[in-house]
């Protein structure tokens, strides 16, 4: 079955990545092919896509998989090591990898996700896993401490005034200071939302696509409760997550408000609506519920 690449997924990476990601795409049904003829799977359904990697559900002997194949990029290793540092608690099995990482053979989970769960389970369900994730870090692993100066560098660059408050934006800034200095030898997801948590067989929940990064679960609560679709009591969610979690309280809730700091300016100078802007506003200011504020 030859593969058909989703228009979704080639005009991403010919956004992101130009003549380099043309060549990719072009190239990409013979990855596939080559990568079912090493492992011996066969392709079992439509592929899925995200912005860099295809997803295919795939047959290989004795067991449902699935075959993801990434543009090559640093993020590729980090993903691997961290699957297989997980060994399967809290995440999708690492079944093989390709020598360079971008091509991976994952146990199959899904299709439903914590989506489908009301927030107030899937947040404490979001926390139980972060906590279950937070296992020895491998030798390598990018800290989350290293990512400090080039967020504050990309702060201080959009935060244009009259966009926030000073005061919050400064309350942004302390954060990322204080996790400059952030010693923990764990590991965190580092893109833990409902949408990379997957209903699964082996346990009810696991988790997908970690980023793969040494530091504290705190920093993963705001992908948690940022994408609620209601207006929910921010707070307590946050709350919620940070005892499933078994994180600082104060410090998962100043993540939270340090990331909606950097998402809602870069959401303002780009265009893009990845979060709700109401939704933001309230994590910056700590208003909770949600309200609406003059545009």
């Amino acid at each position: 079955m030859r593969v058909v690449v989703p228009a979704g997924l080639a005009a991403a990476v010919r956004r992101r990545e130009g003549a380099a990601g043309e060549a990719w795409l072009r190239e990409l049904p013979e990855l596939v092919a080559a990568a079912c003829a090493r492992w011996r799977c066969q392709v079992a359904g439509s592929p899925l896509h995200g912005e860099t990697a295809l997803v295919l559900p795939v047959e290989c002997p004795g067991q449902a998989a699935v075959l993801k194949i990434s543009f090559p990029h640093q993020h590729c290793a980090a993903e691997a090591a961290a699957l297989e540092r997980f060994g399967g608690a809290g995440a999708v099995r690492l079944l093989a990898s390709s020598a360079d990482s971008s091509t991976l053979l994952l146990e199959r989970a899904g299709p439903a996700t914590l989506e489908t769960v009301r927030a107030e389970e899937a947040t404490e369900i979001a926390g139980e896993l972060a906590r279950r994730l937070a296992v020895p870090a491998p030798a390598g692993a990018r800290s989350l401490a290293s990512t400090a100066g080039p967020w504050l560098a990309q702060l201080d660059q959009q935060a244009v005034p009259g966009l926030l408050p000073e005061r919050e934006v400064d309350q942004a800034r302390e954060l990322i200071a204080h996790l400059a200095d952030d010693q923990t030898g764990t590991m965190l997801h580092g893109d833990l939302h409902f949408g990379n948590v997957l209903r699964a067989r082996r346990e009810p929940w696991l988790t997908i696509d970690p980023v793969g990064w040494r530091g504290t679960a705190a920093f993963d609560a705001f992908t948690v409760v940022a994408r609620i679709k209601r207006a929910y009591d921010l707070t307590a969610l946050i709350t919620r997550f940070s005892q499933a979690a078994q994180t600082d309280p104060g410090l998962t809730a100043r993540c939270c408000q340090a990331r909606a700091v950097s998402a809602y300016l870069h959401q303002e100078h780009t265009g893009g609506a990845w979060f709700d802007r109401d939704v933001l506003l309230a994590l910056i200011s700590g208003t909770s519920p949600p309200r609406p504020w003059p545009r």
